[in-house]
């Protein structure tokens, strides 16, 4: 036990030293600080430009509204700022072009916004007016990504639209707008009774806000299992390509140095995890948003991390010992890859229904279940005692196994040579270790 503990405090002396660790340490504050500066700064950065745009109104009836709709919203995209007047928006403007709906008419304006005279332009077909008819609105540009204009476009006609079929059906809009009002859902949790049998309120939930968590969460840990994880592959690959191994194991058993390069690596990313889920906590605490992250969430992550990292830095650890070159690894870190990405395979289903057989299923399939249950355990009203007490079973039987198996095979991989051995003979030294 004390030689394996060295082994890990020297993994662990070693990471974190290292020039990778402290990159690594950094760059996701940085990659999310950095895309928040980014936002920040260029946040006025808008394209303000003018977007001319020309108008076939074959009805007749909807140009001159249409247009006073352009001049007003064109006014609200002044905004005084800093005793400024400032434009925060590009403006609408509306040419009136007369003609039939003819592909010469469509082929010359399709020429100027070519030519860069006009953004876009629209025609609004004959019989948009009639209730329950098939025209509609065309609309062409050659900047289909730009959705402001069609998005203005679309509401500011139907809004016109729609009045003049009340007016033609002589009725009142402002009383039919007023019947037409929606009923409004709240969302609430269930009620509870207390002790005293007093029935308390139901409070407001906030889907979206667990759906966000669920995520933000299974992404965290995701990301701390593949800074160390997959980087035991290439450790054991590395020593035992410079015979560095050979001169290990003449001082400390194969599994000992096994256990501890993994327990080693365990602690690497749960230093990563203080730190990160640290700051995460930090910043759910300092917006008072900590209604919406469950406290035992916290807890959930650190004992189900350690499992995936004992899984996965098992098998990643032994693929190590078996490659004989860099090639190697790519052959056979294929399959363990897939067993990581299983969660990204499901989670959309679990989102939209996580108390389903699928969702309850594929969460106590061990692989998937520390970040799948983390998963569930964040959106409500989360997975029954059961099934956490079942996850937490088969997990750590799994665990268990992993490492048994994965031990054999690198004590027998760690001092071979030549050609790695196809899945197959792997399974036979799990069952038969020399």
């Amino acid at each position: 036990m004390k030689r394996l503990l060295r082994v890990a405090r020297t993994e662990y002396a070693n990471h974190v030293r290292s020039k990778a660790f402290v990159i690594g340490l950094l760059a996701f504050p940085v990659f999310i600080g950095g895309a928040i500066l980014v936002q920040v700064l260029f946040q006025d950065q808008k394209d303000v430009s003018d977007k001319k745009i020309a108008v076939v109104d074959q009805t007749g009836r909807l140009f001159e509204d249409l247009e006073l709709s352009a001049e007003a919203r064109n006014r609200s995209v002044f905004k005084e700022a800093d005793g400024e007047r400032k434009q925060t928006d590009s403006q609408f403007l509306l040419e009136q072009v007369d003609g039939d709906d003819t592909e010469k008419l469509r082929a010359n304006l399709s020429d100027r916004v070519r030519q860069g005279e006009l953004f876009a332009y629209v025609i609004i077909e004959d019989g948009v007016l009639e209730p329950g008819g098939d025209a509609r609105l065309a609309y062409h540009t050659l900047t289909p990504t730009y959705f402001d204009l069609p998005n203005w476009l679309r509401m500011a006609v139907g809004g016109l639209v729609r009045d003049l079929r009340f007016d033609s059906a002589d009725l009142d809009r402002r009383l039919v707008e007023r019947l037409s009002t929606p009923v409004r859902l709240d969302t609430l949790g269930l009620v509870q009774v207390t002790s005293t049998g007093e029935v308390t309120k139901a409070e407001t939930v906030h889907g979206e806000a667990s759906l966000a968590v669920g995520i933000a969460a299974m992404m965290l840990m995701f990301l701390l299992v593949m800074t160390s994880a997959p980087a035991l592959l290439n450790n054991v690959l590395e020593e035992k390509l410079q015979r560095i191994s050979e001169v290990l194991i003449s001082s400390v058993s194969p599994f000992e140095l096994f256990a501890g390069k993994i327990l080693g690596s365990t602690f690497v990313s749960l230093t990563l995890s203080i730190l990160y889920v640290g700051g995460a906590a930090f910043l759910v605490y300092h917006f008072g948003v900590e209604r919406y992250v469950p406290t035992s969430l916290y807890a959930w992550l650190f004992l189900f991390q350690i499992l995936a990292l004992f899984i996965y830095g098992a098998i990643f650890s032994s693929l190590g010992a078996v490659c004989s070159d860099l090639r190697d690894t790519q052959t056979m870190m294929m399959p363990a890859m897939l067993l990581v990405m299983i969660p990204f395979f499901c989670y959309v289903p679990i989102l939209q229904n996580p108390n389903s057989t699928f969702a309850i299923t594929i969460s106590l399939f061990p692989p998937a279940t520390p970040m799948l249950m983390l998963l569930r355990l964040a959106i409500q009203p989360g997975p029954a005692a059961w099934e956490i007490a079942a996850a937490l079973v088969l997990t750590s039987l799994f665990t268990v196994g992993c490492i048994w198996a994965a031990a054999r095979i690198f004590r027998i991989g760690i001092l071979s040579q030549g050609q790695a051995p196809s899945f197959k003979q792997l399974a036979r030294w799990v069952v038969r270790a020399h």
